[in-house]
């Protein structure tokens, strides 16, 4: 490993695409995708997201256990299951936000948006991120979107649609596999090749 400033990433500005399940990245992600615009079809663009409570992703599970037999103390050691997700606060109040947070549908006869039990929407995300030298952009072909945590007012502040994302493995034919364990998400990064 060689230090190298380039490699470095402020995310100044970001936001995240959304596709069906299993939607590929286009050709070159992080010059396909502009963050004014949907990004090639079928990826929608999310638009506004919160600054303030920016995406973040989250990681539970992982812990280490060591087995002992009657003989030997700490024989082999066994890995938790690992379950992924993000947040994102959605700022924009439109049809594609309000179905990834409540899967609901219009009612012609009022022209409101009907909120139901909660069923979560299957998606493909890519996040990309923007500094003044690069891009990063994480794929992720398999998830579950629903609302988070209840929306609350802050008059000081944009009001927000906390949406919560489980990420899932990605089919094999999606993300090939690595020593046999599934794959999760891809990251591009400006610059970023395959060789050390």
């Amino acid at each position: 490993m060689s230090v190298d400033a380039t490699k470095l990433v402020i995310p100044g500005h970001g936001t995240a695409f959304h596709a069906p399940v299993n939607t590929a990245p286009p050709e070159n992600p992080l010059t396909a995708f502009n963050l004014q615009a949907d990004g090639p079809s079928p990826w929608k663009n999310l638009g506004h997201t919160s600054k303030q409570n920016t995406i973040a992703f989250t990681k539970e599970g992982g812990e280490k256990e060591s087995i002992d037999t009657f003989l030997a103390d700490a024989v082999r050691t066994t890995t938790s299951s690992v379950t992924w997700g993000l947040t994102v606060a959605a700022l924009q109040f439109d049809h594609n936000t309000l179905d990834l947070a409540f899967n609901g549908e219009f009612d012609p006869a009022t022209g409101g948006y009907t909120v139901a039990t909660s069923a979560p929407l299957s998606a493909a995300l890519f996040l990309y991120f923007q500094d003044t030298t690069g891009s990063v952009g994480f794929w992720i072909p398999n998830t579950e979107i629903s609302l988070g945590d209840a929306p609350s007012v802050d008059t000081a502040q944009f009001l927000e649609l906390p949406l919560s994302v489980s990420i899932l493995s990605a089919s094999n034919d999606a993300i090939p596999a690595v020593s046999g364990r599934a794959g999760i998400f891809q990251i591009f990064k400006t610059g970023l090749t395959a060789t050390p």
